[in-house]
This record gives structure tokens, sequence and C-alpha cells, in this order.
């Protein structure tokens, strides 16, 4: 029996008890590879998981806390690298590495980045001209990439082309360029949610067993726009004391992540119209990734918004996959590919960009319409069921069951006066060499 491919999956985000998105996507991936591989993750913070335990319960060998050779160490033993767009930042030795390298390109990083800083901030231009350079060089080694859309799909082509790799030798490898980049969405687990303790109702001052409840999921960065929200729900309750929203999530439990402004101006709208703990709330720190599933099922209604950005048209908003795993009604702004299908697929809204007429005609009508409710429930139960972490990992680990080492990467230059004679003889003998030589030179003439 042949040895099992060995699987080494690196983020550069705290694996805990509160786990942003990449973390969470890492682990769930991991724990789907684990079911055929030998899977390691690692991290360089610091855990407070039970490393045994979490083997015994994922068979996934935890790595966390340990520096660059330690790394390094476990990347030569193992076949398949799986990294995170930012990890050749700190580890930069790992592209030398003679592995089969994945690259998971599910966030449009440099999109996001535009979005964080202030155009005029020169931290700004550094951290958008270094994720820039970082980026091409985790393009440039991959084996397979992954994406999380179509649509992603397509922006990463594009600048896969536009970086050299989509050459005649990568065409020749495969056609299509799935071997090059696949689709592996975010997931969702693949068991029902079932309550382990207090979500909201009856555990938070101010929020009733009875109050009607709209869930914001996830963080409050700066392209999403919390703002249109909150003054929908602030001038609703004025009619309906029971609309309350609760954010979920404050600051980043990565503590690199700085709290971002958006947050600050979230809790200042809030505070500047009463609404703070009386109809808006705020978890200050981050609700852990197993507690989520009781706040979920707390809520009446989720909620996500965000600003008419190009970070908006090619993100996957990893949070509205929870709300679908619970079978919520989902208002959000249009724009993301999975806002089309919550539109299209009846398990809520997509509204227009910061419109808080809209906002607060959706909130009335799904307050007053259990009938509504029950119809996106609906919906947003047949979507749920394309994104289950088994379904969306297939792609990954049909690659790590027979991986492949793609065309190395050379940088496209223009092709010498001898190269582009040899073409056009190949393509028309010395006849056409001549014809093209006499036609270059009365051009050069007419100069």
């Amino acid at each position: 029996m042949s040895p099992r491919t060995r699987v080494l999956a690196i983020t550069l985000e705290p694996i805990s008890v509160r786990m942003a998105g990449p973390a969470i996507r890492c682990v769930e991936l991991a724990k789907e590879l684990a079911k055929q591989f030998e899977v390691t993750v690692f991290s360089p913070r610091e855990s407070d998981l039970d490393a045994e335990q979490f083997f015994v319960e994922n068979k996934v060998r935890l790595v966390t806390g340990t520096g660059k050779s330690s790394l390094y160490q476990l990347a030569r033993e193992h076949d398949v690298l799986f990294l995170q767009a930012n990890v050749l930042k700190p580890y930069p030795l790992l592209a030398r590495v003679d592995k089969h390298v994945v690259v998971d390109l599910y966030d449009p990083y440099l999109l996001a980045v535009l979005a964080q800083f202030d155009p005029n901030d020169i931290t700004a231009h550094a951290s958008y001209s270094l994720m820039h350079q970082v980026l091409e060089r985790h393009m440039e080694i991959a084996d397979f990439a992954v994406c999380a859309s179509e649509r992603q799909r397509d922006y990463w082509l594009g600048r896969f082309c536009a970086l050299g790799r989509l050459t005649p030798f990568m065409y020749k490898f495969d056609r299509s360029f799935r071997k090059l980049i696949d689709v592996v969405p975010f997931g969702m687990p693949n068991q029902k949610p079932v309550r382990t303790g207090l979500g909201m109702k009856g555990a938070i001052p101010g929020i009733g067993q009875d109050d009607f409840v709209l869930l914001w999921g996830g963080g409050i960065w700066e392209w999403f726009d919390p703002l249109t929200v909150i003054k929908a729900v602030g001038n609703v309750s004025k009619k309906y004391s029971q609309v309350k929203l609760y954010f979920l999530g404050f600051k980043s439990p990565n503590p690199q992540v700085p709290l971002m402004e958006m947050a600050i101006r979230a809790k200042a709208l809030s505070d500047s119209l009463g609404l703070t703990d009386k109809q808006v709330f705020f978890c200050e720190t981050w609700t852990s990734y197993e507690d989520r599933v009781n706040y979920l099922l707390d809520a009446d209604v989720a909620v996500s918004a965000h600003f008419d950005l190009p970070e908006t048209r090619f993100s996957f908003r990893t949070r509205i996959l929870d709300y679908l795993w619970a079978e919520l009604p989902v208002l959000t702004t249009c724009g993301d590919q999975l806002a089309d299908m919550i539109q299209f697929g009846g398990a809520g809204q997509a509204l227009p960009y910061e419109n808080v007429e809209a906002w607060e005609n959706a909130i009335e009508a799904l307050l007053n319409d259990r009938n509504l409710r029950e119809r996106y429930r609906a919906g947003a139960t047949e979507i749920a069921a394309q994104f289950t972490w088994s379904k969306v990992a297939v792609p990954l680990v049909k690659y790590c069951e027979n991986p492949h080492n793609l065309p190395k990467f050379k940088q496209v230059r223009m092709p010498s006066l001898v190269d582009r004679a040899r073409a056009v003889y190949s393509r028309g003998g010395k006849d056409l060499v001549m014809r093209r030589s006499k036609e270059l030179l009365k051009d050069m003439l007419k100069k």
C-alpha cells in the first residue's frame, strides 16, 4: 500500500476558539482533506485549543505558535503545501521548497486593501505595493490555485494572464485552465445547526425572548456599510420597539488586525442616535466559532451591507454562508454573487446601496409577514445544500489525489528578431521571411 499524500495547510491567522474567516476556511478544508490524506495545519499564532483533542476529533495535526525553522521543516516533510495568499510575506523560502503548491485566492486581497486605507495615506501605497508583490509571488509559484466563485475566477484569470502565466505552454497543458485555478467556495458544516447554549434572547440585557432580532454575523470592516442598517433600525424601532440589531463581532480575533475605522463610526452613530444597548448591540470581543450557532438560531433575520466597490463585486461574504446554514431570511445589498443567489433563489432581498428607506421597508415587511419569512427560509435551505464543506472541497481533494506541477513561470519578454524570424518561417517558409523583410525595410526607409 502506497503512503498517503501529506498536506500542510498554512495560515497566518490564529487557530483558536475565536476564528475569523481565513482561519475557519483553512481548518474546515483541512478537515475535509483529512478524510483521505495526512493533514497538518500550521499557524505562527499561539492557540487556546488542545492539539491532541483537535487531532482526535478531526484527524488533523495542529502546529501553532512556532517559528520559521519549524515551518520549513514541516514543509520538507509534506507533499502538498496549501498556502493562503499572504503566507510568503513572512515565509519567502517556502517558494523554493520543491513541493506541490496550492494557493488560496478566495479573497480579492488588493481590492480590500484599497477599501481599507485612505488613498492619500502613505500607508495605503505601502500596503498595496507590498501585497501586490507578495500576491504575484504566490501566483508565480502556484501549481494549482482555488478561488471562491466563477466571478472571482474570471478576475483571477485576468490577473494570471497579465502576469504571463496563460502561455501557449499552459494552454497545451490544459485548455480550460482548470488545472491552474478552480472554484472552491467558502462552505458550511455538513450537519444541520444544533443549539448548544444561550444566544442573544434572554441572555443579552435589552434583548428579550419576543424581540425581533436582526443579526450582523461577522466583523465590521471598511468595505461594509453598517451605517445604513443602523439608521434603518433606528427609524423602524420608533414604530416597532421590538426590533433589535446585534453585531456578533466588533474587533478581529487576530491581534495584528487593528480595530477598523468603520467599526468606530458604526458605534459612534449608534451612540449619537441613542440606540446603543437599546436597539443596537455590539459584541465587543469576538464570538467563538462553536458558540455562533446559538446566535444564529436566536436570530429572526440576518443582515449584511456593503458599498458599491470593486471589492464588493468580487467578494464572497463568508458569514452569509452561516446565515444560509441556519436557514435565515437574508437582507443584504446588491452587487456580489451571493447577493444575486439570495435574490433569485428566494432567500431574501438584495437591496440598493446606502438606501435607508429600502432597508426600512424590507425590515417592516419581514416583521409583519410570517409567511414571507418562511418562504425566505425555504429559499435559504435550498441554496445552503450547494455549499457544504464536503461538496465545495471536491476540486481541492481531487488535486491532492493526483497533484501536478504546472509549466514553470517565465517572465514574458519581447521576442528577439531571431525568434520572430523563426516564427515567420514556420508559417510560410523562406518566401514569407523575404516578403516580411522587404516590408520591414520599406517601413524603416519611410521614417
